[in-house]
């Protein structure tokens, strides 16, 4: 054999022995690295394993929007109580649970606590509880029920949204003008809000106020200093299409009430000029704080006032 067919071979056995162990190594470290991941996820914190309670956040389809957002507030805090918190709202406007039954899927599920939303003041759905365990505590939001076995209503105080609302109908007419109120004389909390709105303005005389049912086509507007409020989230819809329709939107500007999709899409459009609505996120994280204040105190704040947050146009 000669020296070049010897120093040959010699290199292809050293390139040889350096892929073994190289090839060697990466199956060594794959392996190594495969068990560390699988010990870590052995040991991975899950939540609903280390949970100690169960919070139900409720209500019919039509809040599902405000709830959602309610239940994404409560489950920021969540972890802190060691607490797991779910969504129970139907998925379509098909459904037409009720809203007890919806409280007696909670109490079946012997919930912790339930947050849920209240549809109108004479809504007093009941929580069905064991004779062996302590009554679920109940967080309400939505529209205040007096008859409801609850330890806390966060919601709106009419008379300070009134005087809230007031100021920033009058931002809108430095020179004075006309307000319409929708009023829905159905609703008591309409009238609180109506009467509130009326005393923040009472001492402008170059403001005149008056509380109207509905815009018919009869309706008519004088000049160009005219602001419409509603007080509702389905009255500043169907408000912001009949004005948008009917008038010139130089002659007027609409305060509306609500959080939903339509209200948000009708505010960049420019139908509403301002939108007044509720701080949802923190009505969930202000629940969860409520829910445990009771559960270690016994007592819990029996009536908070939720945030309210004023969005105005782009336009």
């Amino acid at each position: 054999m000669d020296k070049k067919t010897a120093r040959l071979i010699k290199w292809v056995l050293l390139i040889s022995s350096f892929t073994a162990i190289l090839i060697f190594t990466i199956i060594f470290y794959a392996v190594f690295l495969s068990s560390r991941a699988r010990i870590q996820n052995q040991n991975e914190y899950n939540i609903a394993d280390n949970c100690l309670y169960h919070v139900i956040i409720t209500g019919t389809y039509e809040n599902q929007s405000f709830l959602s957002e309610v239940y994404q507030g409560a489950s920021k805090l969540a972890p802190s109580y060691k607490t797991i918190v779910d969504l129970h709202v139907p998925k379509s406007q098909a459904d037409t649970e009720s809203l007890q039954n919806l409280m007696d899927y909670c109490s079946f599920m012997n919930a912790d606590g339930i947050i849920v939303f209240i549809d109108s003041p004479d809504d007093t759905p009941q929580i069905l509880t064991r004779s062996d365990a302590p009554a679920i505590p109940l967080i309400t939001t939505g529209q205040f029920s007096p008859n409801l076995q609850q330890i806390s209503y966060i919601g709106i105080n009419n008379w300070q949204l009134g005087k809230k609302i007031a100021d920033e109908a009058q931002s809108l007419l430095p020179d004075g003008g006309n307000i319409f109120i929708l009023d829905d004389p159905e609703s008591m909390s309409s009238s609180n809000l109506i009467n509130s709105i009326q005393a923040a303005l009472q001492d402008n005389q170059t403001i005149t106020t008056i509380a109207i049912e509905t815009i018919d086509r009869t309706f008519t507007l004088e000049g160009q200093n005219n602001i419409f409020i509603a007080l509702t989230e389905d009255e500043t819809i169907s408000s912001a299409q009949i004005l948008s329709e009917g008038f010139d939107m130089d002659s007027y500007k609409l305060i509306g009430f609500g959080g939903n999709e339509v209200c948000q899409l009708y505010l960049q459009k420019g139908w509403i000029k301002k939108l007044v609505s509720l701080d949802t996120e923190k009505i969930g994280e202000t629940a969860i704080r409520e829910l445990f204040e009771y559960r270690t105190k016994g007592y819990a704040n029996s009536y908070i006032t939720a945030d309210v947050i004023i969005t105005n146009s782009p336009r």
